[in-house]
């Protein structure tokens, strides 16, 4: 059974390793591919002809003969339509859901009120994939962001205030309904795998997402992977705090807001009577009354990602969340105090895909687990 096992293994870590060679590296040969992993042509040409029946590959024609006058080559190209991933964001609000193909193209998205009953939440993801564009049999996983904590041995949901849901076993509650594997996760940590495959992480293996919206929550991808943390609840810069604070004995309780979060979130800076929006408009236009309420955002933030910067060197990060939507005034401003207060360079991009990063972080999870499993 153990030798089984390991060939088993050993084909599935192949499979993949052609599969995104083509995917990467199109329109290639399977000889290119032989030659690039040092895998017989036998072995790979066998991989080839699964992916082929199981459409994931498609043949595009031959190539050039080769200089010496040889045969010439069956190109292979990656086909991102041969599958398709579920994903669903649950906010406060509303809920989001979205179906893309492999390469994360969004060919169906649906955004409804929150409803807060589990057979309510199946019901309204099973009319959405009956009213999507795709033969349902093409879906072969969903993903799901709630904003909560989930145990990373069991799945299961310790907390949700959100949503008023605790210690649930959501996994087991909703995979039951559907035909295809689920998975799922805290909202803030998919937006971040959202922003990283289709948004302004541009793929890069090292990336902090700070999302700013009515709280403050953080996201942290260290070579490629979430860093979840002892307690899966690695990321919670909203309660990050200053010496200053702690002279002052503040306390930092999990069912309040931190001290952090109470100085940058978009509830924070609605206690001055205008939306973020509003406040950092008249920011821009000069208006005197806004000049050190916005400065001081801008010091905190500067402080945060500093920090974040020389704790853990990330290749960017990322500000996201709804208040992000309004720092184009600022982001100049602090990227440039960034970069005098940490020796470890990074880049700060605000989010590029907005209220659509949680569904389809949540879809770039799902297949992330489908291959690693």
């Amino acid at each position: 059974m153990k030798k089984t096992g390991s060939l088993e293994l050993i084909k599935n870590i192949n499979r993949s390793l052609v599969l995104e060679q083509i995917r990467n590296h199109q329109p290639i040969t399977r000889a290119e591919i032989a030659k690039r992993l040092n895998l017989s042509r036998s072995t790979v040409s066998l991989i080839i002809d699964d992916l082929i029946e199981k459409k994931f590959v498609v043949e595009l024609g031959f190539g050039d003969s080769t200089r010496e006058g040889g045969r010439r080559g069956m190109k292979l190209g990656f086909n991102p339509k041969s599958a398709y991933g579920v994903g669903v964001d649950i906010g406060g609000t509303k809920i989001l859901m979205a179906l893309t193909d492999l390469d994360g193209n969004v060919v169906h998205k649906e955004k409804r009120p929150t409803v807060f009953e589990i057979p309510a939440v199946i019901e309204a993801i099973q009319d959405f994939i009956a009213q999507a564009p795709v033969d349902a049999e093409r879906i072969i996983a969903m993903g799901i962001g709630v904003p909560g904590t989930f145990d990373k041995n069991t799945g299961v949901l310790i907390d949700s205030p959100a949503l008023g849901l605790h210690g649930v076993n959501l996994k087991g509650e909703i995979e039951p309904h559907f035909p295809f594997p689920v998975f799922l996760g805290n909202d803030v940590n998919l937006a971040a795998l959202g922003e990283r495959w289709r948004g302004a992480g541009d793929n890069a293996d090292d990336v902090v997402l700070i999302a700013l919206g009515t709280g403050v929550g953080g996201a942290i991808i260290a070579n490629g992977e979430l860093v979840l943390g002892h307690r899966s609840m690695a990321g919670e810069i909203g309660y990050f705090i200053t010496p200053e604070e702690i002279r002052q004995g503040v306390v930092s309780r999990p069912d309040q807001f931190g001290a952090f979060e109470d100085k940058t979130s978009g509830t924070a800076l609605n206690k001055y009577g205008v939306t973020a929006e509003e406040l950092f408009e008249r920011y821009e236009k000069g208006d005197p009354d806004t000049k050190e309420i916005v400065e001081s955002f801008i010091v905190e933030m500067t402080a945060a990602i500093a920090n974040v910067a020389s704790l853990l060197n990330p290749e960017k990060v990322i500000i996201g969340g709804g208040v992000s939507e309004s720092l184009g005034s600022v982001i100049e401003s602090i990227k440039k105090k960034v970069d005098e207060c940490s020796p470890n360079k990074t880049a700060i991009e605000l989010a590029r895909l907005g209220g659509d990063a949680g569904a389809i972080g949540a879809i770039a999870y799902a297949f992330q687990q489908i291959q690693e499993q």
